[in-house]
């Protein structure tokens, strides 16, 4: 998870919208005193919740808010949002960007905001703390703060290494649990009240419900008819509902069946259309392709006579020329021969255009029987010509072969495309039939239906009945063996009709009292039931207090001992050797105990009582060449190195989102601020650094440099420089 971008506006001397994109692992804010470079760290702490306006260097909640100046009137709210890359998850919320804002008004009233939306603090403080950000904000120093858990008392300073290692969630379950098990606990004190309350009520109801103990028997009586009736009538519907049922089972599967059918060949009829178009497209580049070849061949056929004739005319010209005559005889009989050799040609009608290049040669030749003169002609290169002959007859018997293969790949696309049309023929054939049988079953089936329709009805009137009836059932209604027919449900029903008349002449029972007793008794079974269900919430939740704990306290050991690993290794890096180490400690709590009388007053000291104790860590360091074991005893430069030391430890064993350093360095000679760089490094493969410094090898470290200056107008403004372009800049 990586901070993308600060965006503020109105927050102290950031007037204006102001945005820091951190693009790089390692991004530092520079500039001089008072320009409002710590700001920046300032604003991030306010949006992860700080409370303290001392902490933030205010004394209210409007100091937050640009005051104005000169130039520009003051603001009447301030504000500031972080936005953070959610693209693996690592907040519980379906957006690869979550924003976590704040806002601020004159009145000193807050508004905490997250992807835009307005929350409660509480919600900000939970979402954070899921990710890592404790309430110790341990991975954003403040100006002066390099040393701050060093001053720390041991328990603030434990609180402060579990949030660095990701244990607020469990404080905060625990909390949770905690404020649970005090609301169960009153919640049991509350229902064991309620229940011996109502219990001499519950006692006097119970008495009343027994003095209709007659009528209750008829009740009784009722109750079995009705069931008995309702039973059958159950019975004769459910028959009904299955006979339905099966007759309707055939004929829906066979809908499914042809239905499918219809469904896979439509799919295929229209698989087949998408693959046609391809195939045409792919016939048609096969056609045109067809016919670049054969235009080729025929200029090839065009350029090899026009060569041949070249040929010939220099071989007589250079017979001609060495004396030597050709007869009028010699050379008609060579036309001649030539002659016949193309009506060969002529005759295999191979492509039309060959053809008329080899008439119009014949022509040619005829043109040159009937003016056969001896001329003297400019000297050609034979040798080039034939070896130019040869290349073009060799072209063209590759351009044949081509033609030759073309022509059959174009005949089976063609016979392929008719056999696919075909086949979808049939297959549009075959759905119009499975429709027509498709109708004729989803007719039978209609009139199965509307059978449905008539047991639907049946149903309807039984559920009214067993509605009319419910004050005289407390059972289900089961089908009956003993059904037979019609006839012997509706002699049920005249039974429970004439019961129903015995018991009203009879007076009935009196509904009141027996519903009342009946809600007290139910009411009380319920507190007892809820009774039950409190206790076992109460021993979950004790019993996860305990896991949290036992949680708590091991991941705490573990993660001490992880942090001694780191913690020594960067000390021996700050100083060039010595020891350091951190240790859980446990103070015992005492209170004092009240005296009983004036005599134990005046005898001896008071008493104390031992009421438990806290934990808490404590730092011991060891400097080399130096006898040196004690905090206090360090020099300002020595606990800033120190403090540096462990801070990294802990950002090493679980790297924060990001750490903010404002200044830490300010202490560093020129020896320390290249070590501290260096560290730099090396942390910044785990996490994001945002460095607020005036130190030059700081600056050398980092990826990307905010300028943050003011002028007259008492507005911060920034300039940024990213390294990597400048220098590709400058080389």
């Amino acid at each position: 998870m990586q901070l993308k971008r600060l965006e503020l506006f109105g927050f102290k001397s950031f007037a204006k919208n102001t945005v820091l994109e951190f693009p790089r692992s390692i991004s530092a804010v520079v500039g001089p005193n008072g320009s409002g470079k710590s700001n920046v760290a300032d604003a991030i702490r306010w949006v992860l919740g700080e409370q303290s306006i001392k902490s933030l260097r205010g004394k209210k909640g409007e100091d937050m808010i640009f005051a104005g100046s000169a130039a520009l009137p003051r603001m009447q709210r301030a504000s500031a949002v972080m936005v953070f890359d959610n693209s693996k998850q690592e907040f519980p919320l379906g957006f690869d960007e979550v924003s976590i804002g704040r806002r601020v008004y004159r009145d000193s009233s807050n508004e905490y905001l997250i992807n835009g939306s307005d929350t409660r603090l509480k919600d900000t403080i939970e979402l954070l703390a899921k990710v890592g950000f404790g309430s110790t904000q341990h991975h954003i120093i403040g100006q002066g703060e390099a040393d701050r858990i060093l001053y720390a008392s041991p328990a603030e300073r434990r609180e402060m290494i579990e949030d660095a290692l990701g244990l607020k969630i469990f404080h905060l379950r625990r909390s949770e649990a905690q404020r649970k098990l005090a609301r169960t606990e009153e919640n049991i004190k509350q229902v064991q009240s309620i229940q011996k309350e109502i219990q001499p009520h519950l006692k006097f109801l119970k008495s009343q419900a027994d003095k209709f103990k007659i009528a209750s028997e008829l009740r009784e009586n009722l109750k079995k008819e009705l069931v008995e009736y309702l039973s059958k009538k159950l019975g004769m519907t459910e028959e009904k509902s299955k006979k339905i049922a099966g007759e309707k089972e055939k004929p829906a599967a066979e809908l499914r069946k042809f239905e499918s059918e219809i469904a896979s060949l439509r799919k295929k009829i229209a698989r087949g259309d998408k693959i046609g178009r391809h195939d045409n497209i792919e016939e048609k580049s096969v056609e045109e392709n067809l016919k670049k070849i054969r235009d080729e061949e025929m200029s090839s056929l065009r350029e090899l006579g026009r060569i041949e004739g070249i040929i010939g005319a220099e071989e007589r010209a250079q017979k001609a020329r060495a004396g030597e005559v050709i007869s009028k005889n010699d050379a008609e009989k060579m036309i001649k021969t030539i002659d016949e050799e193309l009506d060969k040609i002529l005759k295999i009608d191979i492509l039309d255009d060959v053809l008329t290049a080899l008439k119009h040669l014949k022509t040619v030749l005829k043109s040159f029987l009937n003016n056969l003169v001896s001329e003297r002609r400019e000297e050609v290169n034979i040798d080039e010509k034939k070896k130019e002959l040869a290349s073009l007859k060799a072209k063209i018997e590759r351009l044949a072969m081509e033609s030759k293969e073309l022509a059959g790949k174009y005949g089976a696309e063609i016979a392929r495309a008719r056999k696919e049309a075909e086949e979808t023929r049939q297959d549009e054939k075959r759905v119009y039939q499975l429709e027509l049988e498709a109708g004729k079953v989803k007719d039978a089936l209609r009139s199965i239906e509307l059978e449905e329709e008539k047991v639907k009805l049946l149903k309807e009137e039984y559920e009214r009945e067993v509605e009319e009836s419910e004050n005289y059932l407390d059972k289900d209604i089961s089908v009956s063996d003993a059904f037979s027919s019609t006839s012997d449900a509706e002699a049920s029903r005249k039974k429970v009709e004439r019961i129903k008349v015995r018991l009203e002449e009879a007076g009935g029972i009196d509904p009141t009292v027996i519903k009342e007793y009946s809600d007290v008794s139910a009411r009380d079974e319920y507190l007892s039931r809820e009774l039950t269900d409190m206790e076992e919430s109460k021993e979950k939740l004790e019993e996860m207090m305990d896991e949290l704990e036992e949680k708590l306290i091991g991941d705490f050991k573990t993660g001490i001992y992880k942090i001694n690993v780191e913690f020594q290794k960067f000390f021996e890096m700050m100083f060039g050797g010595g020891s350091a180490s951190m240790e859980v400690i446990k103070r015992d709590k005492r209170k004092k105990v009240p005296a009983e009388s004036l005599e134990d007053i005046q005898t001896g000291p008071p008493d104390f009582e031992y009421v438990g104790g806290e934990e808490g860590v404590d730092i011991i360091v060891d400097l080399p060449r130096k006898k040196i074991k004690s905090l206090d005893t360090l020099s300002g430069g020595e606990r800033a190195l120190t403090s540096i030391a462990l801070l990294f430890a802990m950002s090493a064993v679980n790297p924060p989102p990001f750490l903010v350093l404002d200044e830490t360095d300010a202490a560093l000679d020129e020896a320390n601020s290249q070590r501290y760089a260096k560290m730099l490094e090396n942390l910044s493969k785990q996490t994001q650094l945002i460095l607020i410094t005036h130190n030059r090898n700081t600056m050398k470290c980092a990826g990307i440099l905010y300028g943050v200056t003011m002028g007259s107008d008492g507005i911060s403004k920034l300039l940024s420089i990213k390294f990597e372009e400048a220098g590709a800049l400058v080389s």
